[in-house]
């Protein structure tokens, strides 16, 4: 199993270099005798040779060009479209936290601060109650949709609703120009908005650096899907539109979406490509001489594509990296200290793909006897699976602040996710610790049981396994509590620990349960040989595992 705000400073106006194709020059028209036949077929193929290889050195550059254009067009939207959790991750977390402790302002004042600070994505940001134009909460900068009419606000936070991701709003046109985000809460019964804005430069020119890795590259954005003025976002250049050698894609953007067109700054390839037709038209006459300047092109070109497979196995490494901090920072990223009590993670992201999971842990102290442990695994992968997680992560972080059981917290998670609508559902493991009698109370959606892990071997324990988050089901979450022996410890985690291609569940379970009794020692160390010895070679999927005991 298994977000993005655009600023700017001044521009620097880059214009694109010609390339036009150069003409074979033309014999001058003067009386001479006639050519012998055998000098005229040798002028005649010459100049035929000469006039194709001109004619395809110009077509092959010119595909070369686009083929190159269009391929860093496509990197480019990628790293756009990665930004995308810095914008959904904090108003998703916000409208539901809002939802969830019925619009607390101290509750969700945090998330707002953290996002419209220093290096946040956004200047300033609110919450909205669904049919009230006055925002209950506002952090930083003046909003500037709060200078419009009440019921264009109102439309704004009715329009949030209507949709599954965040809405765009083009504040475009205003004096300090600026891009509105709207997140709705997606629980049943759904009131609150989380809002924020972006600022845009005031002439929407945004400088590219030097050492950017799209240096080479002029662009322009464009809300929606058309290239219209009063729709740019922002550009690298003055004249619009872009006219030349260009390209466009449309880049998915919450619930709208966005145009971006490029073009190149420079040559692309390589810089002798874009002078191959003059040299051939020059050394025409020279078929031997051209035959081998085009056969000395040809090579450097597939040294130039060799080149170009090693940037995008570079890219692709660079892409799987930035996933993987996506992921970890999706996570705590430090577990809480508990006196009396050891507590150990391991999060493993999957050998294949680029794109984050669904998977999770997390460890919440509900008071100084008390704490949740919580392992979870929302079905799919890629940026949505990740939204889905953060959410939920969320969502029981807010009700085990209420002192929910964990029985409760499946049940609200339920509320909030639905696999019809969502396309997504989620295996959760959830336990409240008790430190002090050494028992932990556990109630389970559809999740994988935990592992008890003794001197004397290892077992499973058992729960009353209910369907996962998000699947409709009947009846309420059982919960079962088990002691924890001395010298025990208890694992959980998901199934990319124990699932393999062409091997069974019932196989992979035993395989972990034997590792997992052939180790005594740390906590620590426990989970290291774990992982070590059940997924040598990595697994397809991410790993999450998660471990407690009582210190000797």
């Amino acid at each position: 199993m298994s977000g993005a705000a655009v600023a700017g400073e001044h521009t620097v106006d880059h214009r694109l270099p010609s390339v036009d194709g150069v003409e074979p020059p033309r014999p001058r028209r003067t009386r001479r005798r006639p050519l012998d036949i055998g000098a005229v077929v040798v002028l005649l193929i010459g100049i035929l040779l000469t006039t194709a290889m001109t004619i395809a050195a110009n077509l092959v550059n010119d595909d070369n060009e686009q083929s190159l254009l269009e391929q860093r067009t496509l990197e480019a939207s990628t790293v756009l479209n990665g930004s995308l959790p810095t914008i959904r991750v904090p108003l998703a977390t916000t409208a539901e936290l809002a939802q969830g402790t019925g619009g607390d302002v101290a509750a969700v004042e945090n998330i707002l601060v953290s996002a419209t600070g220093e290096g946040g994505p956004f200047v300033g940001a609110a919450v909205f109650e669904r049919g009230n134009p006055e925002p209950i909460d506002v952090i930083g900068a003046d909003l500037e949709v709060m200078a419009r009419p009440a019921e264009e606000i109102e439309a704004m936070i009715d329009g949030a609703f209507a949709v599954d991701d965040f809405d765009v709003i083009g504040l475009l046109d205003d004096e300090s120009p600026r891009l509105g985000y709207a997140y709705a809460s997606k629980a049943t019964g759904g009131r609150y908005v989380a809002y924020a804005e972006a600022a845009l430069p005031p002439n929407r020119r945004q400088v590219i650096q030097r050492d950017s890795a799209f240096a080479d590259l002029d662009y322009a954005l464009y809300l929606g899907d058309r290239e219209l003025g009063d729709a740019l976002v922002i550009s690298s250049v003055e004249d619009l539109p872009i006219t030349g050698r260009r390209t466009d894609t449309i880049v998915a953007f919450g619930a709208d979406e966005l145009l971006f067109v490029t073009s190149p700054r420079e040559h692309l390839g390589a810089t002798i490509l874009s002078w191959l037709p003059l040299a051939l038209a020059v050394a025409g006459a020279i078929l031997t001489g051209g035959a081998a300047a085009l056969t000395e092109r040809l090579l450097r070109q597939r040294e130039r594509a060799e080149s170009l497979a090693g940037e995008l196995a570079d890219l692709y490494a660079n892409q799987r990296t930035i996933a993987e901090e996506l992921q970890h920072s999706l996570l705590p990223q430090q577990l809480p200290t508990i006196p009396g009590l050891e507590i150990g993670v391991r999060y493993v992201p999957g050998v294949e793909g680029v794109d984050i999971g669904g998977d999770w842990y997390d460890v919440v102290e509900v008071d100084e006897h008390h704490v949740l442990l919580v392992v979870g695994d929302v079905s799919g992968r890629g940026i949505p699976a990740a939204a889905v997680m953060a959410s939920l992560r969320y969502a029981i972080r807010a009700y085990a602040a209420q002192g929910d059981t964990p029985t409760t917290i499946l049940r609200k998670l339920r509320a909030l996710l639905d696999v019809g609508r969502d396309g997504f559902f989620a295996t959760v493991l959830c336990g409240v610790v008790d430190v002090r009698t050494r028992e932990i109370t556990l109630a389970n959606a559809g999740h994988p049981n935990a592992l008890l892990v003794g001197p004397a071997g290892a077992t499973f324990v058992t729960t009353e396994v209910a369907t996962p988050i998000g699947v409709p089901a009947t009846g309420e979450h059982g919960a079962v509590t088990v002691r924890i022996p001395d010298d025990a410890t208890l694992l959980a985690f998901t199934d990319g620990l124990f699932e393999r291609r062409g091997q069974t569940i019932d196989v992979g379970l035993e395989h972990l349960r034997d590792a997992a009794a052939r180790h005594d020692g740390g906590l620590d160390e426990l989970l290291g040989r774990v992982v070590a010895d059940v997924v040598p070679k990595g697994s397809d999927d991410d790993i999450a595992l998660l471990g407690v005991r009582w210190p000797r």
